[in-house]
């Protein structure tokens, strides 16, 4: 153990720092009273022993600063005291004062006891930082037991041995496998909540051009509404996640992105023909800039394996997008231009789906999913075949029919792959 001497005047601290070193006191450094908390992390003291005149509010204030940086015991001997100086005592660290001068006889005879309080402090603090760490365990232990119990239906005996596995498997506490087992989920929800924007929009402009050829316009018009509804709701989530800063610029442009497609389409139903050509490229504008969101959010969160979440809830928007662009091809006359990106998402879609078909997830309901979603995707095929020639009604039918089915698959399926073991335990 070892004590700092603090003083208003300089000469006068080295002094004192002689005096009691010279009675046999473990004196590691001397200092003046402004420069307290500096000397007392380069030091590290158990004891603080100042010496004063006035016992005023800028020194208690100093100490209680001192406190701040690290929680040391004081020694306070003054020749007079403020009338309030009590009050400011507790967060001085005040243990023990006395009418001044100090005097090495009057430390020499309190350091046994300072030295026996410092110790059961001591105790008393690594005791309270043991309860607060099983507390906090224990916190994070109960959320990834929810997570585990809601996403693959367990009882809570089961969930915990199922941590207690993991944590065994990975020589981490059972705390420490919790936490990562909860921030995996919210990291899944995060990444497959703001990726929604991809599919919306697409969806959007999907639903714009059902309008223009008026293919069942009530369903079209209410699926333009809820894909509205649920980017804003979208947006208005995206400002409540804790996302780190980095993330700000992108972020920004997607929220910037999403006004202007919003106010390009608010008076669009009502118009008698809205220009498709110019929505959809405010569409893509999204498109792009939520696509680069969701893969520096992915980068952020350093988790390879929410891949699977991010490719998997990417499908949703290649559905719609090959739906639009079919659509595009009749209704706003792209001609070439959508065959060319038609073929382009028809490709990419197909070669995500061979990639989540060979992935590492199991279960009988993700396997069902999947069968059924390739099902939906060849009849979508066929109806965009179809869509340019006779027919073309009946086949824009069965685009719209069909793409949404499709996009429910995916949503039920992105679902379950967020709340899938090779995520979660990823």
């Amino acid at each position: 153990m070892s004590l700092l001497v603090a003083s208003a005047d300089e000469s006068r601290a080295r002094g004192l720092a002689d005096a009691l070193a010279s009675a046999s006191l473990p004196v590691a450094g001397c200092t003046v009273c402004s420069a307290m908390v500096r000397e007392v992390v380069r030091c590290a003291p158990d004891l603080i022993v100042v010496d004063l005149d006035v016992a005023d509010q800028s020194v208690l204030s100093e100490l209680a600063l001192v406190q701040t940086a690290r929680p040391t015991a004081v020694m306070l001997f003054a020749r007079a005291f403020e009338a309030d100086w009590v009050r400011l005592a507790d967060a001085a660290g005040i243990w023990h004062a006395a009418p001044g001068p100090c005097v090495p006889d009057a430390v020499a005879a309190a350091w046994p006891l300072v030295r026996l309080r410092a110790q059961q402090c001591r105790e008393h603090s690594r005791a309270l930082e043991g309860a607060l760490a099983r507390l906090e365990e224990r916190k994070w232990v109960d959320r990834a037991k929810g997570v585990l119990m809601t996403a693959q239906g367990l009882s809570e005996a089961d969930a915990f041995a199922l941590l207690r596995t993991a944590s065994m498997q990975t020589n981490m506490r059972v705390g420490e496998v919790s936490r990562a087992v909860f921030e995996a989920a919210a990291a899944a929800s995060a990444l497959n909540r703001v990726g929604l924007l991809r599919m919306l929009s697409q969806r959007i402009v999907k639903s714009l051009a059902l309008l223009v050829a008026g293919v069942d316009r009530a369903a079209a018009m209410a699926s333009l509404e809820d894909s509205l509804q649920r980017g804003q709701a979208t947006i208005d989530h995206l400002d409540k996640l804790d996302l780190p800063a980095e993330l700000n610029p992108v972020c920004n442009a997607v929220r910037a992105s999403w006004r202007a497609l919003r106010s390009a389409i608010d008076a669009g139903p009502r118009a008698p023909a809205p220009d498709l050509r110019a929505i959809d490229l405010l569409a893509q504008t999204l498109l792009d800039d939520a696509q680069r969101v969701t893969d520096e959010l992915q980068q952020v969160l350093g988790r390879p394996k929410l891949q699977i979440v991010n490719l998997t809830a990417r499908q949703r928007m290649l559905a719609l997008r090959v739906a639009k662009e079919a659509l595009l091809r009749s209704v706003a006359g792209k001609g070439v231009e959508a065959t060319a990106e038609l073929d382009a998402a028809v490709s990419e879609f197909e070669m995500a789906l061979a990639q989540i078909e060979r992935s590492q997830l199991h279960g009988e309901e993700i396997r069902a999913t999947l069968a059924v979603a390739r099902a939906q995707w060849q009849r979508l095929l066929n109806a965009t075949r179809d869509a340019p020639g006779r027919g073309a009604r009946d086949s824009r039918v069965v685009l719209a029919r069909e793409s949404e089915a499709l996009l429910e698959s995916f949503e039920h399926l992105t679902g379950l792959v967020e709340r899938s073991m090779l995520v979660l335990m990823s």
